[in-house]
């Protein structure tokens, strides 16, 4: 039990740190907003990075791990669209609910906490649910929430040319490929270049985590409680059953199941949030987004114990 408070007490601390120095007046959230466009757009892309282009292929991309994620990603999504259309009957609202219960903080938090439990091999993982929820889960949640309104196929194609021009301008995607040439040996890797990556990279976790622990001020449980705490549910108990779930029936080995199942049971992204506010439900965004980071404590901790 030591050893799980040791690994998931840095990670809460420093959100903690983050919440306090908000809260008290120490910095306004506006303040951090560059720290946050700093890890965006530099931070993650630079992780993105140097998780591909520094081992080769082979060793970064497993089948197995991407089919068994990116299933569970898609059931757990679709469970939160359903849950949700039948609720309210809202096309958006559906969408939201998809997205908040089936994309997790990978970068911030599952990432951090992974490294801390079993080190480099971390950076696998995290590679592959970048390309899961960059090139699969983000792409589809635009194109269901943007086409709520009607159109048919043609309002979905208006939709999917943007999402997509918007995708390769990206800054995690344009590491990805950045970083293939490397990973797939047509171009040696300068060992500046890696170690640059390398440090942008660590430098940018706790930045990141402080920024969530400034976020989370002023968040309130509002709205429909029972919604929240159901989106709250399927988010930390039922998308790691999936996660563990279908990579055992494609037979994933121990290793593997125990990051599967932390990555998938970390709060859910604070972009969740900040996208919610842009379609006009900011008060269930921040609600789900705040239960999440309190209460996934406790299937952190109970995967480290087990999983281990």
């Amino acid at each position: 039990m030591q050893d799980v408070f040791n690994i998931t007490a840095p990670v809460f601390l420093i959100i903690a740190l983050g919440y306090g120095a908000v809260r008290s007046g120490a910095f306004c959230f506006e303040e951090l907003r560059g720290a946050a466009k700093f890890v965006l757009k530099t931070g993650l892309p630079a992780l993105v990075f140097f998780a591909i282009a520094g081992k080769p292929f082979r060793e970064v991309f497993d089948a197995v791990y991407l089919a068994g994620y990116g299933l569970a990603t898609f059931c757990a999504f679709s469970a939160g669209w359903l849950l949700m259309r039948l609720r309210t009957g809202d096309g958006v609202q559906a969408a939201l609910g998809g997205f908040a219960v089936s994309f997790s903080n990978t970068g911030f938090i599952g990432y951090p906490i992974l490294t801390m439990a079993v080190g480099e091999a971390a950076g696998k993982y995290f590679a592959m649910n970048v390309l899961v929820e960059n090139m699969f889960l983000i792409p589809l949640f635009f194109l269901l929430a943007d086409s709520a309104g009607g159109g048919g196929e043609k309002g979905r194609l208006k939709t999917a040319l943007p999402v997509v021009a918007n995708l390769l301008k990206n800054p995690i995607m344009l590491a990805q490929f950045a970083a293939l040439p490397f990973a797939l040996g047509w171009l040696p890797l300068p060992a500046a270049l890696l170690k640059t990556a390398s440090v942008l990279a660590s430098g940018s976790a706790p930045v990141a985590l402080f920024v969530i622990g400034g976020s989370l001020v002023g968040l309130k449980l509002g709205g429909r409680l029972g919604e929240i705490l159901l989106l709250t549910a399927m988010k930390l108990v039922l998308f790691p059953l999936l996660t563990l779930l279908f990579l055992a029936l494609l037979g994933a080995g121990r290793d593997m199941l125990f990051a599967g199942a932390l990555l998938s049971c970390v709060p859910m992204a604070s972009m969740v949030a900040i996208i919610h506010t842009q379609y006009g439900h900011e008060q269930r965004g921040a609600a789900v987004m705040l239960l999440t980071t309190v209460l996934s404590f406790a299937g952190i901790s109970l995967v480290l114990l087990f999983g281990r």
